[in-house]
């Protein structure tokens, strides 16, 4: 029998708000991460390990399921471990690699690996894949999701709530769409427009957060934009990039209370269906809205793999899991928990 239920690869913003609150339901959980100041803030037993240590493996043979939240640069050297040590996994390192090249390996250790499970990736995917299985054939798909100030906090309107390296990244990284079934590439921070939510208008621009969605026809024109305060976007282009990584960092060390803004517009067979939360900061907890958000839908994917409830092996999609709606209604329900409400509204 395993020694704990949980192991979080990665004790950063994310990891620690999964691992604490598995604590609090109740779970065994361990933590690995290298550096200090990260296991100090964990409750449970913290293990300081780099990932390029083999000791690694025996800590997570000793696991039932394996949560990877490391760094995205370094997430594909712990997913590898994760098959290595034969063991179930949710990933949310959001890797620039194709992750599903891994699809074989995971089959032939018998493990199943649900990636990109995070907020957006992940349950934005989701949602995809239950209208999927709701209306069948899709013809647009609208993701619009970001991580803003409560209240506008100048000069920057800015909050940074995980890596600031991998923040950077998703303003450099090429951008995926699909347009009449075809998938195509067009520059990060484009295609700006505004958005409404709560009655406050906001910017919305490209960003590569289809990811998985892109390698099979879900829908015949897809996108995902990021949503922050007007003007953001034409800032990050005008900045130059070593100073735009230092503004990043300095924010990164800063309390700020933040909300999470999700909505994905879908429309297929006639109808049309919106799902929709905005989640606000815990200061009970002090969670951002962002680590609540993205952890904890990982956090609800890990305790239904623990429950022997996803039996699929290899590398599987969240827009999959999305798509059995048993599995949709329990994530639903596991972030309503917490007091995170996706609200669904089908318009004719």
């Amino acid at each position: 029998m395993a020694t704990f239920d949980f192991c979080i690869l990665g004790c950063g913003k994310q990891g620690q708000v999964i691992g604490t609150r598995l604590l609090d339901l109740g779970y065994s959980v361990c933590c690995i991460d290298i550096n200090n100041n990260n296991l100090s803030r964990f409750k449970g037993q913290g293990f300081k390990i780099s990932v390029d240590d083999n000791r690694i493996t025996d800590i997570l043979k000793k696991s039932e399921v394996v949560i990877n939240a490391l760094p995205s640069k370094i997430g594909i050297k712990g997913l590898l471990k994760i098959i290595e040590a034969n063991k179930n996994a949710v990933d949310i390192t959001f890797v620039e690699e194709d992750t599903t090249f891994y699809d074989g390996i995971a089959k032939d250790h018998n493990i199943g690996i649900v990636v990109d499970a995070g907020i957006a990736p992940g349950l934005s995917n989701m949602c995809v894949g239950h209208a999927k299985s709701s209306l069948g054939l899709l013809k647009d798909v609208k993701i619009y999701v970001g991580g803003v100030p409560k209240n506008p906090a100048p000069p920057y309107n800015l909050v940074v709530h995980f890596n600031p390296e991998d923040l950077l990244s998703e303003y450099e990284r090429p951008v995926r769409i699909v347009k009449d079934w075809q998938t195509e590439f067009v520059p990060p921070l484009y295609g700006i427009e505004e958005v409404v939510f709560s009655g406050k208008t906001y910017e919305a621009f490209y960003t590569d957060g289809l990811r998985t969605l892109t390698k099979k026809r879900w829908a015949r024109n897809m996108f995902e934009k990021t949503v922050r305060y007007k003007g953001h976007a034409e800032w990050i282009k005008n900045t130059e990039k070593h100073t735009l990584l230092n503004i990043l960092r300095e924010y990164a060390k800063k309390d700020i209370e933040d909300m999470l803004l999700f909505r994905v517009h879908i429309e297929g067979k006639g109808h049309k269906i919106v799902y929709e939360l905005i989640d606000y900061y815990d200061k009970e907890r002090k969670e951002t809205a962002m680590s609540r958000t993205t952890g904890y839908t990982a956090l609800s994917v890990a305790e239904i793999m623990l429950n022997g409830k996803i039996t699929q092996k290899g590398i599987i999609t969240p827009e999959e899991i999305g798509k059995n709606q048993d599995l949709f209604e329990q994530v639903k329900n596991g972030l309503h928990r917490f007091g995170i409400d996706l609200t669904i509204s089908q318009v004719n």
